[in-house]
């Protein structure tokens, strides 16, 4: 779908196909991307990967389109909801803006667009200044999906010190393979804006230091967050490994341990049980109470005995 917007004097409005400045688009039609590459002659190419969550982000010229010093601009976005899965909440977004005119492509379950136009409106007098804001958002969502992260880890941690049930074992799993995602577009991310941050015409028309500056932070932010909560994750993997080694020993303990109450009963029911003849009690009528007895107690006395030894020593 396309939606026309015009960028001038501080405000951003809702405009026609006869006058605009802004273009948007959302979704994956291919007769609307055919017909926007053919109308500015963009690269073939640039749409490939558009909707997937492995999609590079990048920052380059473009060359031989209708456009004027046009430039790409890829980032990930990351959506709020977090019910879905980590391929679903990585939303690549596209600037490809030029002297004169704007492009963005979205796909259609992504607010980005939106929700800027809606928290920063009076703040956006260039293509400079939503492309910013737009950075600035992303990485303010990155830190919002990481801190829900946080919380995930911490009954993660809980739960390692309590049980090794399968289904915390699924929920550690799951919560690596989300962090593996989020560290990979990050590192990628990263990259590309600290190349946009150096580029000194970008800057001179935003003309923004404060601006600047809040992206460069949240970015670090997001960065020391991942790095922080990977090596959490490792740590409470190796928690649960120790944990299930552990209680292992304890159960092995507990089975040798009645493995032998067990053998010494059986051991002396075995000696009176041989037909060598000799052994006392063969012709008293209460031999087999005794031998009994006998047995019980040496079991009993054997399990006493384990119960109170310290096998650490």
């Amino acid at each position: 779908m396309f939606r026309y917007y015009k960028i001038e004097e501080k405000k951003v409005t809702e405009s026609t196909k006869d006058d605009y400045n802004w273009l948007v688009i959302t979704g994956s039609d291919p007769n609307e991307q055919r017909e926007l590459l053919d109308r500015y002659q963009l690269p073939e190419d640039i749409f490939i990967g558009s909707n997937e969550p492995e999609e590079v982000s990048r920052l380059e010229h473009l060359r031989n389109t209708k456009l004027t010093h046009p430039m790409l601009y890829t980032l990930i976005d990351l959506s709020e909801v977090t019910n879905e899965r980590i391929e679903d909440r990585l939303e690549p977004i596209t600037f490809i803006y030029a002297d004169d005119l704007m492009i963005t492509y979205a796909s259609d379950r992504s607010n980005l667009i939106e929700r800027l136009i809606e928290k920063h409106e009076q703040d956006i007098d260039h293509f400079e200044d939503v492309i910013a804001y737009a950075t600035l958002m992303i990485y303010t969502h990155f830190i919002k999906g990481l801190q829900h992260m946080k919380r995930r880890i911490d009954e993660l941690d809980e739960a390692a010190r309590k049980t090794t049930e399968n289904n915390e074992l699924f929920n550690l799993a799951d919560t690596e393979r989300d962090m593996v995602y989020l560290d990979h577009t990050l590192r990628d991310q990263n990259h590309t804006v600290d190349r946009l941050m150096e580029h000194k015409s970008f800057l001179d028309r935003l003309d923004n230091e404060p601006l600047v500056y809040d992206i460069k932070l949240r970015q670090k932010f997001a960065n020391k967050m991942v790095t922080i909560y990977r090596d959490l994750l490792e740590t409470i993997g190796g928690l649960f490994s120790d944990m299930m080694d552990n209680n292992l020993n304890h159960l092995m303990k507990y089975l040798d341990s009645a493995a032998l109450v067990v053998a010494i009963p059986s051991l002396i029911a075995g000696l009176w049980g041989i037909n060598t003849g000799g052994l006392p009690g063969k012709d008293n009528t209460i031999g087999t109470i005794l031998v009994f007895g006998l047995a019980i107690l040496v079991g009993i006395l054997t399990a006493v005995y384990l119960s109170r030894k310290d096998f650490s020593k």
